[in-house]
């Protein structure tokens, strides 16, 4: 697949970006100093670069998990008398088994895009874990309440924080046109969880785009203005393993290729758009 280094400071305060913008995946870098001696792996595992994978959903399965998150989430509404975000676990949230190995299928795409595309980035976080299952694989632990989806409406927003495991996928379900604001901030190590500081990029992705990034990434979900948008997000590690610390000297690896930097015009440009 085809892969570029795109800096964030390129891409302005609110980045959406298109499939015909970008190729098969791409990485956002947040911190450019740190990142610049580092092949894309070891960027993404100590938290300099932000992995975009595109189409990694198809539109079909992102209007199905949408409309059947939806109304889970009414439902959830009514009962509790919430507004704004209802984030809920996956098997709880989904009375049909169907959309549940729906989100299987689609963390295990996840899983194997890490494998095929930064192996030594999966073989550092998660060492020979075997992934036939994802929700249901004992060799995992998640963060609280994941994976999860997130269906946020008008004013709904989740606040700076970092998920501190080895891994994070998040994947948008959501048309742009079906909201207006929205998107996942992200801060660079300088800049961390300061409440004054603006984030180094606001990323607004197509449906069916997944963001992958390490534990140590601050990251927010911006407020809704108008609309729903639904989030599919799993953040995990090894069970019993330091999820900061690489799993031998699989970081190591200098046999992945390094990629030149790039800003988004100058991608555009190469791309002939």
């Amino acid at each position: 697949a085809v892969h570029t280094r795109v800096l964030a400071s390129s891409l302005g305060d609110d980045a959406l970006l298109t499939a015909r913008e970008c190729p098969a995946w791409s990485e956002v870098v947040l911190d450019r100093e740190r990142a610049a001696e580092l092949p894309s792996a070891a960027a993404v595992a100590h938290g300099c670069s932000v992995v975009q994978v595109h189409a990694l959903a198809s539109a079909s399965e992102c209007r199905s998990l949408c409309a059947a998150a939806s109304a889970a989430a009414k439902r959830v509404r009514r009962a509790d008398c919430l507004i704004g975000l209802v984030r809920a676990p996956i098997v709880d949230l989904f009375d049909s088994q169907s959309d549940i190995d729906a989100c299987e299928a689609l963390l295990q795409r996840c899983v194997r895009f890490v494998q095929a595309q930064l192996p030594s980035l999966a073989k550092a976080l998660f060492g020979e874990v075997s992934f036939e299952t994802v929700l249901r694989n004992s060799d995992l632990v998640f963060s609280p309440g994941e994976p999860a989806l997130n269906v946020y409406t008008q004013g709904g927003c989740f606040t700076p924080h970092e998920d501190e495991q080895s891994l994070t996928c998040l994947l948008n379900l959501s048309d742009a046109g079906s909201y207006d604001g929205g998107g996942t901030a992200f801060w660079s190590s300088k800049e961390g969880l300061a409440v004054a500081t603006p984030p180094s990029v606001v990323l607004r992705t197509p449906a069916g785009t997944a963001l992958l990034f390490g534990g140590t990434v601050t990251h927010a979900g911006q407020p809704i203005r108008r609309g729903e948008r639904c989030v599919l997000v799993a953040s995990f590690s090894t069970a019993g393993h330091d999820c900061f610390v690489p799993h031998g000297e699989a970081l190591l690896d200098a046999s992945e290729p390094r990629t030149e930097e790039c800003s988004l015009d100058a991608l555009c440009a190469a791309l002939a758009l």
